[in-house]
């Protein structure tokens, strides 16, 4: 893994993104779990959709989760200051500025949407940023995200109580900390709510700390241009409603946001995450209702 890493690191950024798309391609003809995955998701959130324009949509999803990937292991073999010449522009950053300086904490939503190891390291040049790592199974492969992500700028903390008491301790503190707000949660972590028209198992841990603590949450995305030359960073507050005291309130907003990102380019989610995924039997009734 270290060897395929360096391999496809040393390679140039746009090179990388062609292996990218061939990847993604591959994705695209082979069969596969990403595929079914994407096609499932895209035909339940894009119903009134016709078969062709899905089928599209499904190719130019697959194509770009593809060059996600071979950008992340691109970006996680370069320092930060590498990497920071791929954002062309950002818009919104005086909502980090601001929190910043009302000596108020940061909470960093970033969707699975664009390039999220890029945003981590623009927003870690701004303020300290912790983040939540949840290790793959893999050893070999976890050391090298995590060392990947501590050269970008990001100080990774264990999904457990650890690592909440981290984040805890860093909002206190006036820094930032970095939550994937449509990661789904573990049994017992979250409340079935409304997500492009469907019932979702949503997280409650970024409204908690919103709660809690008081600190800013703004959502952080990095979109990939459409000319492929370099990203653009969107920074924007969320709605007050993230931090209600009804966690299904709360969580309806998480996802509203999260599909605000989504409007900014549909192709560039990861439409091969399994949000819909059931824990525990059916959605509650009145949770997830359309």
């Amino acid at each position: 893994m270290r060897a395929l890493l360096w391999c496809l690191g040393a390679l140039p950024f746009r090179v990388m993104e062609g292996v990218g798309a061939g990847i993604g391609l591959l994705l695209w003809l082979v069969p596969n779990r990403s595929r079914r995955n994407t096609q499932d998701n895209v035909a339940r959130c894009y119903p009134g959709r016709d078969a062709a324009w899905r089928r599209a949509f499904t190719r130019a999803s697959l194509v770009a989760t593809g060059r996600t990937a071979a950008e992340s292991f691109w970006l996680l073999s370069r320092d930060r200051e590498q990497v920071l010449p791929l954002v062309h522009a950002v818009r919104g950053a005086e909502h980090i500025d601001e929190a910043r300086a009302a000596g108020r904490g940061i909470i960093c939503a970033t969707p699975h949407l664009g390039a999220w190891e890029l945003a981590a390291a623009w927003v870690s040049t701004r303020t300290p940023l912790t983040v939540l790592f949840r290790p793959p199974r893999q050893a070999a492969l976890a050391e090298i995200l995590r060392r990947g992500r501590e050269r970008l700028g990001g100080r990774p903390v264990p999904t457990d109580g650890s690592g909440v008491r981290a984040l805890h301790r860093a909002l206190r503190a006036g820094e930032a900390i970095g939550i994937l707000p449509d990661q789904q949660p573990r049994d017992g972590q979250g409340v079935y709510a409304p997500f492009m028209g469907q019932p979702a198992l949503t997280m409650t841990l970024l409204s908690r700390i919103a709660a809690r603590t008081g600190a800013a949450v703004l959502f952080t995305v990095m979109v990939r241009n459409p000319d492929a030359r370099g990203f653009t960073l969107h920074v924007w507050p969320a709605d007050a409603a993230i931090a209600d005291p009804d966690p299904v309130v709360a969580a309806t907003r998480v996802n509203r946001e999260v599909e605000r990102a989504i409007a900014l380019a549909p192709e560039q989610y990861m439409w091969s995450y399994q949000r819909f995924r059931r824990r525990g039997g059916a959605a509650p009734a009145g949770q997830g209702a359309p």
